[in-house]
């Protein structure tokens, strides 16, 4: 079973020491360049002033306490195609929805035992290359991997933040290309990936899709159990219409498949790829994570403080996000 965390009614923020110390915005090769002109209206000479207008508006919001570093930012200017209007939205719901997740946005210590053993299964493993250097990254995601007698859910999802939190800061191609997920899950039964509830669920969607910077370019099922119909349409249901538009193919058990749009060489061996086992990956991610451990334990001191709100809350037309009833616990897929 998880940690259980007692949800913060009222937090006391304190100061990022990254708030105090900038980190200078990274050069980046000219065909990412040319990426970001081309498709995200990035103009380099004008990411300056876009970044002040930016924290000036945070600063006045009254009740955002997020980070100011540039680089950052930067992450949400190219998410959002440097639309000012909708890099707002997207920092609003970002730090509000992460508020009322405390079980997913607390104890991110990755040397906690708990937290590490979950760390240590490898749910989630960004592979490190791609065809072209333009191409959107690709991460793993292993449904085999997650045993739901250890942790539950929320916490695979904790992992699943803090892996993304190090992504939106380090990896440039990763915000500007965006990335596919290959989600592979396994020969074993897929029916402990929904023993969480809805209301969670539907948390949990927002967090990873209307929140989140990282965006998606397609999604690709391998090693998919019988029933898997259902679970594409539980899956397609919680999507955004614009990812519902995303490239979505279920592959099977087939390679061959696969294969056709990501070739062996970016691929581990488990998958017919020649990047060696993913094993290798999933230890660098988890001294990766460790070696950021100021930075995300610095996290939970970010998000909203609701009382000081002078705007529409973002999530305000969500009405039942915070009390739908039921769960999937029974739902069977072999």
């Amino acid at each position: 079973m998880s940690v259980k965390v007692d949800s913060v009614t009222s937090e006391v923020f304190s100061a990022p020491a990254t708030d105090r110390k900038m980190i200078p915005i990274r050069t980046i090769p000219e065909c990412l360049k040319r990426k970001a002109a081309e498709e995200l209206n990035e103009k380099e000479g004008t990411i300056a002033e876009e970044l002040t207008m930016i924290k000036t508006w945070m600063k006045q919001s009254g009740h955002i306490r997020g980070r100011m570093e540039d680089q950052f930012l930067l992450g949400f200017l190219r998410s959002c195609k440097h639309s000012m209007e909708k890099v707002k939205i997207k920092l609003d719901t970002y730090y509000t929805i992460r508020s009322v997740l405390p079980e997913v946005m607390r104890k991110r210590d990755p040397l906690d035992p708990f937290v590490r053993s979950v760390i240590k299964m490898g749910v989630t493993v960004p592979l490190p290359k791609t065809v072209h250097p333009d191409d959107p990254k690709i991460i793993l995601i292993r449904g085999d991997a997650f045993d739901g007698d250890v942790c539950d859910f929320p916490d695979i999802l904790k992992v699943f933040t803090m892996i993304g939190d190090l992504l939106l800061r380090d990896d440039d191609q990763m915000m500007i290309c965006g990335q596919a997920a290959i989600i592979d899950l396994g020969h074993s039964s897929s029916s402990h990936l929904f023993n969480f509830n809805l209301s969670f669920l539907r948390k949990a969607s927002i967090l990873n899709q209307q929140a989140s910077p990282l965006r998606q370019k397609g999604f690709h099922f391998i090693n998919t159990p019988k029933s898997f119909d259902l679970v594409l349409n539980i899956f397609k249901g919680l999507m955004t219409e614009k990812n519902r538009k995303r490239t979505i193919v279920s592959h099977g058990s087939s390679l061959e498949s696969l294969h056709k749009y990501f070739p062996p060489s970016v691929l581990p061996a488990e998958l017919g790829g020649e990047l060696g086992p993913v094993q290798q990956y999933v230890d660098e991610w988890e001294q990766k994570l460790i070696d950021n451990r100021a930075y995300l334990i610095e996290e939970e001191g970010l998000g909203v403080d609701e009382g000081k709100r002078r705007t529409t809350n973002p999530l305000a037309e969500e009405k039942d996000l915070f009390g739908t009833a039921g769960t999937f616990r029974k739902l069977e897929i072999d």
